[in-house]
């Protein structure tokens, strides 16, 4: 049999998820991870698939992987031991930072420690002036004496962030060659690789975490590489990277900073591709896993995306999907504070030992638990009925952490348990589209995640919302979106210039430039499929102003890109100028090609809804119970849908039909 099949399989904080996709059918698997050795899920999750497909290692055609591993390592501190190698006088911009900060009028709110101490930051005599030009040559005996200390401190890696440097990469690539020589083995980084933008603390902070992620991120794609290879799958390992595209596995080794945030990218791109395909281009996404709850905000089909954000604390200058995570997961825990408030989140059971009703241990009370003790979630019924849940010690967890220290029964400290955590994912749905400039009135909502679509309903209506895409898997839809992802690359470089003083010519020799280098990519990508695509934009800003604004530049259309930014400004901030002078600050240009599939053609479909022919109640209100083959009628709510990788409810005032690849519209 010729190898076609496809393999996604995204590796999250509780619950492993795989996709298979072959002609006439797709199989979905749902493991639990394995925190210890998260290759070893990534390994049972594909045999899973194998199983329930009948297919061998050998016709596995296509294989992608969406991990947590980078964001994990930044968050629990399990970075490498990294050497930083700076302009001489500017070794503590990493410690000093900006002026921004989490709690504006907190004096005493501590900062994270620099991924780098000071006494592992060191200078090097060079400058490079803002032009580009070379001010002070680079001084090898600098480098040399660095290297020297950097050796005697078992660095694991070096980064190297020379002042100016995205204008002129000389004296770094040079410093690289001089460090390779003393430190054999040792991976360096370079900011002009990294992030070839002014600003110089997000810059090498960027480098730095590039660095630190480096050994970690290396040693485990060589690992899994070799386990598959072991296992008979000789095809290229592809991962998902934050911006929504695919690297092959050995650029994301090179590159670890742009798998932060992977398996929630992959997320919004199959959420985007399956709303669309039924019709809604404009959606807010959700997915609700078992650790976090991550929102997006997708216009006209397209994710939006964002270049800069904050890992941990430490700021990151990275083309990504715009997504915002919060601690509002199944296993996010409750608890009752010393001033006798609930909270939720954000602190989570994750995989091990779990919700207390998974029956491995756990003691704490969470969002799951108060599921399974409202009876949204049957316990007999988790998973399609291959995992049972322990409804007595979801109980124990909820009454002994909630309910007593409130002084409410059972069953109230779990819906109350509930609206917290609904209110949290609202709030963050208001952060990416009100706070963006766009009413959610006008968009679909598209939960996803094992829990996602039991809050759908209940955060529609609080938004105002009136049309809910519930995918055909939403358990596994980030896994889907694996496949449903093309090979991408970004580039860009700073390039200040006053928008009505910009020569043409050398504009268009830089774009040219960038096209070159991001096809280059692509070609070593060794992707088959479709034509490349390059994409050109711009970062502009009115003239005086802090920080810019992303916009399109099609055919090289410098009155469209002002247009575009004059009026994504008034849709930002409210307010725009058609006079003020603008300027130019970033070129940007990214580079495609696609490999999916239709993500829908193997999604089976069903002729008519299927009752389990009884009711179930929750929270005092009584639900009709349905199993889900693919729903081809009309029901209305209160119902709840089951099926093996989710559980779907349906509020009363609400009307679900099905949509093209079996998923789920419900309407107001």
């Amino acid at each position: 049999m010729p190898a076609r099949a496809r393999v996604g399989i995204d590796v999250g904080g509780t619950f492993t998820d795989g996709v298979l996709q072959d002609a006439g059918r797709l199989v979905v698997a749902k493991v639990r991870t394995t925190p210890s050795d998260l290759a070893q899920g990534f390994r049972n999750a594909l045999t899973a698939l194998l199983e329930q497909s009948g297919a061998g290692h050998d016709e596995i055609g296509y294989l992608v992987h969406g991990s947590t591993i980078a964001a994990n390592a930044v968050v629990q501190g399990r970075t490498a031991r990294v050497g930083l190698l700076t302009t001489e006088g500017f070794r503590d911009v990493l410690e000093i930072g900006t002026q921004l900060r989490p709690r504006l009028y907190d004096l005493r709110y501590p900062k994270p420690p620099p991924l780098v101490p000071r006494e592992l930051r060191l200078e090097a005599r060079e400058r490079i002036g803002p032009g580009g030009e070379v001010l002070a040559p680079l001084d090898p005996a600098s480098v040399d004496e660095a290297a020297g200390r950097f050796a005697a401190a078992g660095v694991e890696a070096v980064a190297v962030c020379f002042l100016f440097s995205f204008a002129n990469p000389r004296h770094e690539r040079e410093a690289r060659r001089l460090l390779a020589r003393r430190l054999p083995g040792v991976p360096v980084t370079l900011s002009s690789d990294v992030a070839p933008e002014y600003r110089e603390y997000r810059r090498t902070s960027s480098t730095v975490l590039n660095a630190a992620l480096l050994p970690l991120a290396g040693g485990y794609i060589a690992d899994l590489a070799s386990r598959l290879a072991r296992d008979g799958i000789d095809r290229p390992l592809h991962l998902m990277q934050s911006n929504g595209g695919l690297a092959t596995a050995e650029a994301a080794a090179r590159s670890p900073v742009a798998l932060l945030a992977s398996g929630p990218a992959a997320g919004v791109i199959g959420a985007a591709r399956i709303a669309a395909a039924a019709g809604s281009r404009d959606v807010l996404t959700f997915d609700m896993g078992g650790t976090t709850a991550d929102v997006a905000l997708v216009v006209g089909g397209e994710p939006q995306l964002r270049f800069r954000t904050e890992v941990a604390g430490h700021d990151l200058s990275l083309p990504q999907i715009d997504v915002l995570s919060v601690g509002a997961g199944g296993g996010s825990i409750a608890r009752v504070d010393r001033f006798g408030s609930l909270l939720v989140g954000p602190e989570s059971a994750g995989a091990e030992p779990g919700p207390a009703a998974y029956g491995l241990g756990g003691e704490e009370a969470t969002v799951t638990d108060a599921h399974v003790v409202l009876g949204t979630l049957d316990a007999g019924h988790f998973l399609g009925g291959r995992m049972a849940l322990d409804i007595r010690a979801a109980r124990r967890a909820i009454e002994r952490r909630v309910a007593r220290p409130l002084g409410l029964t059972g069953e109230e400290a779990a819906a109350a348990v509930i609206r917290v955590a609904d209110a949290t994912m609202v709030r963050a749905l208001r952060v990416v589209s009100v706070a963006r400039g766009h009413d959610p009135r006008r968009f679909a909502l598209v939960p996803f995640g094992g829990a996602g679509p039991m809050h759908a309903c209940t955060i529609a209506e609080e938004l105002g919302m009136r049309r809910i895409v519930v995918p055909r898997y939403p358990g596994v839809a980030s896994a889907l979106g694996l496949l449903a992802s093309d090979v991408r690359y970004d580039l860009r470089q700073t390039w200040v210039r006053s928008t009505s003083h910009v020569r043409p010519a050398e504009l268009q020799r830089r774009l040219r430039a960038l096209e070159r280098e991001v096809r280059e990519l692509l070609a070593s990508a060794g992707s088959g499929g479709g034509r490349a695509r390059v994409e050109f934009q711009l970062d502009m800003r009115y003239r005086g102003q802090a920080y810019e604004l992303t916009v399109p530049l099609r055919a090289a259309s410098l009155d469209g890109a002002e247009r575009a930014f004059r009026a994504a400004h008034r849709r930002s901030y409210g307010y725009g100028s058609p006079v003020d002078e603008t300027e130019i600050v970033t070129l940007r240009v990214r580079g495609s090609r696609p490999v999916r599939r239709s993500l829908l053609d193997d999604v089976p479909e069903a002729p008519s809804v299927r009752a389990r022919g009884r009711r179930r109640t929750v929270a005092g209100r009584s639900y009709r119970i349905y199993e889900r083959g693919g729903l081809g009628a009309s029901i209305r709510g209160p119902a709840i849908v089951e099926q093996e990788d989710s559980t779907i409810v349906v509020a009363g005032g609400w009307q679900l039909t099905t949509g093209r690849g079996g998923s789920l519209i419900l309407e107001r």
